[in-house]
């Protein structure tokens, strides 16, 4: 009989919803609807906006709700919440003042290690209760780590003029030849040794984590067919997004909902709230971007159309890591929410 040793955070059905189907729903939505994922490969101003301003942007800023505005949290951790949003901003400027292209190679590496990162901090919130020794553990980070690694690997060595994360040729184009079956080998048998690791232990142990299971194989599923599977910029920010930015969002919420301090409630007044605060923040933030900077959706922002962007490179170099300030703050902190291990306040 399998021990009922529940490995869920708060709620199976929520976190069912809110943290894995994301990484599972897009791989399906693309997969029924290939033909137009085939045919529209660039993110039209409607996905832009479910995808990016609602998505994406907007759980930048539910890192918030997780320690801005959670006050014990924030007097806990006040030193360390003003220091590393200081240090981002200056070093952002100075970036940029040395090479605003540099800059944006940076800001899209930091933003890939915060996305791998991500997916390897659910995997140890799910393991936490696991009683496992320290080689299938080891084989759990391998595992994790080889599910997005090979994915960006192989857009480093063929995707790298079709596809970007911030501006075109961000990430490092790499030329080398005939190492594309030794790759997919590798990637294959770490995923097998998995699966039959987990089979074994599940067995002996007659316990199945589920929800740890489901973050290691959608991670798979999702990078494998965002990058490789489908092509098209348009079929990778869906699985990419929806698969980081909705579970993100989930795990704030759940945290929030279970520890129900800060005078914040967490009903469904608070839904309301919390996901007004979250639109509104970010379509200010894109507002910015599109008057200042990009002018690339005018009929989302229809302010200041007739005024020319931002041209001069000193006040750019102001502008662009101030706007940016949000979404790297949110990449430094991402990590501490994964260590506040000795944190009452702060663990989930």
């Amino acid at each position: 009989m399998i021990k009922n040793n529940s490995h869920w955070l708060t709620s199976p059905v929520k976190e069912s919803v809110w943290i894995l189907l994301p990484l599972f729903l897009p791989v399906l939505v693309a997969y029924l609807f290939r033909g137009y994922f085939n045919d529209h490969t660039e993110v039209t101003t409607l996905w832009w906006v479910v995808l990016v301003l609602m998505i994406d942007v907007g759980h930048v800023y539910s890192t918030l709700f997780r320690f801005y505005w959670e006050r014990s949290t924030f007097l806990k951790y006040k030193s360390l919440l003003i220091i590393i949003p200081t240090i981002c901003f200056v070093a952002g400027v100075l970036l940029h003042v040395i090479d605003s292209f540099l800059f944006w190679r940076i800001l899209a590496y930091a933003a890939l290690f915060h996305f791998i990162r991500q997916q390897y901090g659910f995997l140890r919130l799910y393991s936490r209760k696991q009683k496992d020794n320290k080689f299938s553990k080891w084989i759990d980070v391998v595992s994790i780590y080889n599910a997005t690694i090979y994915p960006v690997l192989f857009w480093h060595l063929h995707l790298t003029d079709s596809l970007s994360w911030f501006v075109p040729h961000d990430f490092i184009s790499i030329s080398v030849g005939n190492i594309d079956g030794i790759l997919l080998a590798f990637y294959s048998a770490i995923l097998i040794i998995y699966i039959v690791k987990e089979i074994y232990f599940s067995i002996k142990n007659l316990d199945i984590n589920v929800p740890k299971n489901g973050i290691m194989l959608g991670t798979y599923l999702s990078w494998y067919a965002g990058i490789i599977l489908f092509h098209g910029d348009l079929a990778f920010t869906l699985m990419n997004v929806v698969a980081h930015g909705i579970p993100y969002m989930g795990l704030i919420w759940l945290y929030g909902k279970k520890k129900n301090a800060s005078g914040f409630s967490f009903g469904l007044k608070g839904v309301a709230i919390f996901t007004l605060t979250l639109l509104l923040l970010s379509y200010f933030e894109e507002s910015l971007w599109d008057v200042l900077v990009w002018k690339d959706h005018l009929g989302v922002f229809p302010f200041f159309v007739s005024s020319n962007p931002l041209t001069n490179s000193w006040i750019l170099s102001f502008v662009v890591p101030l706007l940016v300030l949000p979404q790297l703050t949110h990449y430094v902190l991402d990590g501490f929410i994964w260590r506040f291990s000795r944190d009452n306040n702060a663990r989930i």
